[in-house]
């Protein structure tokens, strides 16, 4: 999955700010934008594992106790009291939009793990047999870092009918980047309004594109 070609020197920056939280829990960068290509089961289960070593990694760093690394890494993601979420939200190092987003990738995971036949799993699927309340919690959850943006609605809602593989996706990417150090919301609107324009003109390649063309091309 390719992404659009932003050439600032503070995109690449915030780009190389990911690369290396990324790799402090093992992982390259490669391995998050693949998950575009994946199935949307793989993409939750994959997206949420990454966020729980991403969260239980900066907890320890924000407590500065190495020795309590098996302890946080032990702890429940989701729990609203002592969980991960909830430890990184009293220490700073979430905003409400990011515990809604996490809150919701969870609570989609735990729908999909505990059943193998929802690896078929589709979310433009699950998005058409919503009803008003579910798709107002959604966009909450996943759908801020759009609707925010000039013409946000507008955009949001083309992709929610075309493609909400990638308002996920999306909303997991600028949620690294505030992770990581506190984006300001000018540079992260910069960045999302890049990314969903570049959409509409092949700047950037949206999960699932690369399955499509190769379908044509068979």
């Amino acid at each position: 999955m390719g992404v659009v070609n932003m050439s600032s020197d503070q995109s690449l920056k915030m780009r190389r700010e990911v690369s290396e939280l990324l790799a402090s829990v093992g992982i390259t960068e490669d391995f998050f934008w693949s998950l575009g290509d994946e199935s949307d089961w793989s993409l939750v289960i994959k997206m949420h594992a990454l966020f729980e070593a991403v969260v239980g990694r900066l907890v320890v760093g924000r407590l500065n106790k190495p020795g309590l690394e098996d302890v946080v890494s032990n702890l429940e993601f989701n729990n609203m009291k002592s969980g991960k979420v909830a430890f990184a939200r009293a220490l700073g190092l979430l905003e409400s939009e990011d515990v809604a987003f996490l809150r919701g990738l969870s609570e989609l995971r735990n729908r999909l793990v505990h059943d193998i036949r929802n690896v078929n799993f589709s979310i433009a699927d699950d998005i058409s047999n919503k009803n008003a309340s579910e798709l107002k919690k959604f966009r909450k959850e996943f759908g801020w870092t759009i609707t925010q943006l000039k013409n946000g609605e507008e955009e949001y809602e083309r992709l929610l009918k075309s493609t909400p593989k990638w308002i996920v996706f999306l909303a997991g990417y600028v949620c690294l980047l505030r992770l990581q150090f506190r984006v300001s919301d000018h540079d992260r609107n910069r960045i999302v309004d890049a990314l969903v324009k570049a959409s509409h003109h092949g700047g950037i390649l949206m999960p699932g594109a690369n399955t499509a063309e190769k379908g044509k091309a068979s």
